[in-house]
């Protein structure tokens, strides 16, 4: 799904009260009920960079079949991917940093008393990680992702 319900649907989950500018949605559905958005936005062409902003209510929406349509479509035209979160979500964190991303804690972006954990994927990284593994232990190519 696309559109303007995974939006509201990632703005609840993320307590985000901004516009999402210009931007593209995918939604992940359990049967009928929408159980996680992914918003992708601040593409910026020249440098092949893009945001991605997601939200989930339930942990078996990210399965890999599910998570190489969302990075191939971010790959597919960056070279780059940025997310941004809190320094107490742990659990987005970890999966990040199990994708391959790197880290950066950045002091009070969030505020006086809160700082920012950017997380930055690079296409090479995530076409070596191993969501991208095959059953035989091979990783797939770019090209066939």
């Amino acid at each position: 799904m696309w559109g303007a319900p995974v939006d509201s649907f990632v703005a609840a989950h993320c307590n985000i009260q901004c516009d999402f500018g210009n931007h593209q949605t995918a939604g992940v559905f359990d049967g009928q009920k929408l159980v996680a958005g992914v918003i992708f936005r601040n593409f910026s062409p020249e440098y092949g960079v893009m945001e991605v902003t997601a939200a989930a209510i339930d942990s078996r929406w990210a399965s890999r079949t599910v998570l190489r349509q969302l990075f191939g479509y971010v790959f597919n035209a960056a070279q780059l991917c940025v997310a941004r979160t809190g320094t107490d979500n742990q659990r987005v964190r970890r999966l990040w940093k199990a994708f391959g991303a790197k880290e950066y804690i950045i002091p009070r972006l969030r505020g006086r008393e809160a700082s920012e954990a950017i997380l930055t994927l690079t296409d090479d990284a995530w076409y070596a990680s191993r969501f991208m593994r095959q059953a035989n232990g091979q990783i797939k190519s770019a090209s066939a992702a």
